[in-house]
């Protein structure tokens, strides 16, 4: 059975590294917690199927539980590269980790990533388009760390923070509206009130298309903004030479993370690197 399993990852792993991927982008950050060491942890399930048009078995299902932690660490004054003053940043950590259900010790499509980011405050503005109607894409990092699995933690490099798919399969949506007037989402023994917000984004490539559909709940009773994501992306593919009508799907990711715990007593999984 242990056999099976592993060889289940590898192979639903290996198909992942033909997905198309989308640009650095970000809708987990939508508001800084006053507190400066508050921190939320996202619990979830993390599903991947793989099409198999020609098996009587169907197509392959594979569910993975995963945890998410968003962590504040402080402030620190940097320059945040626009050549003015140093400015308040904010040390943002995040740790993600997916694991096949009811197996301990064993990673799933993704192995552990920490992430440990300093963000000009100013930047983060909970909107998806700023006063000058330029997307909000990203956010900018002055610096930053990451620890992948018992790697070294080595510098991050990028100076934009990019959560999809690494940290998570949320990305940048245009079209992102809000739908209703609010709903309760149950975090721990306590229900938050937050507004339902739905988007999507299509990326096409000659001979691929990703459709990614998300649902995010977001309210300001909980650090950072969100207090769950549901996300699917659905994967096709066609010949080089064929026409659009000729995309057939070969597979889905679904995620659906609601947040479980809050707290005031934030600690960094990598308090040597500042």
């Amino acid at each position: 059975m242990r056999a099976k399993l592993l060889l289940g990852l590898a192979v639903v792993a290996t198909w992942l590294v033909g997905w198309p991927t989308a640009a650095s982008a970000q809708m987990l950050i939508w508001s800084l917690p006053e507190d400066q060491a508050a921190w939320i942890r996202f619990e979830g399930t993390y599903k991947q199927t793989r099409a198999r048009p020609n098996s009587n078995a169907g197509d392959e299902v594979i569910e993975w539980r995963s945890e998410l932690t968003i962590s504040s660490l402080g402030r620190e004054e940097a320059a945040d590269g626009s050549g003015s003053a140093p400015v308040p940043c904010r040390w943002v950590e995040f740790k993600t980790e997916t694991k096949p259900a009811g197996v301990d010790n064993k990673t799933g499509p993704a192995d552990v990533y920490i992430y440990k980011v300093l963000i000009p405050e100013h930047r983060v503005i909970g909107k998806i388009i700023d006063d000058d109607t330029i997307p909000v894409t990203f956010l900018p990092i002055v610096k930053g760390y990451r620890r992948v699995g018992q790697r070294p933690v080595e510098p991050v490099k990028e100076k934009a923070l990019a959560i999809y798919p690494t940290i998570a399969r949320v990305t940048y949506y245009a079209d992102l509206k809000a739908e209703g007037s609010g709903e309760p989402v149950q975090i721990g023994g306590n229900s938050v009130e937050a507004k339902l917000f739905k988007g999507s984004r299509l990326i096409k490539q000659k001979t691929t298309r990703s459709s990614n559909v998300a649902s995010l709940w977001r309210t300001d009773e909980v650090p950072f903004g969100l207090a769950r994501y549901h996300v699917v992306e659905t994967t096709e593919q066609k010949g080089l030479g064929a026409t659009d009508a000729e995309f057939q799907r070969i597979g889905s990711v679904e995620v659906d993370m609601t947040a479980v715990a809050t707290g005031n007593d934030s600690r960094s999984e990598l308090p040597d690197s500042k």
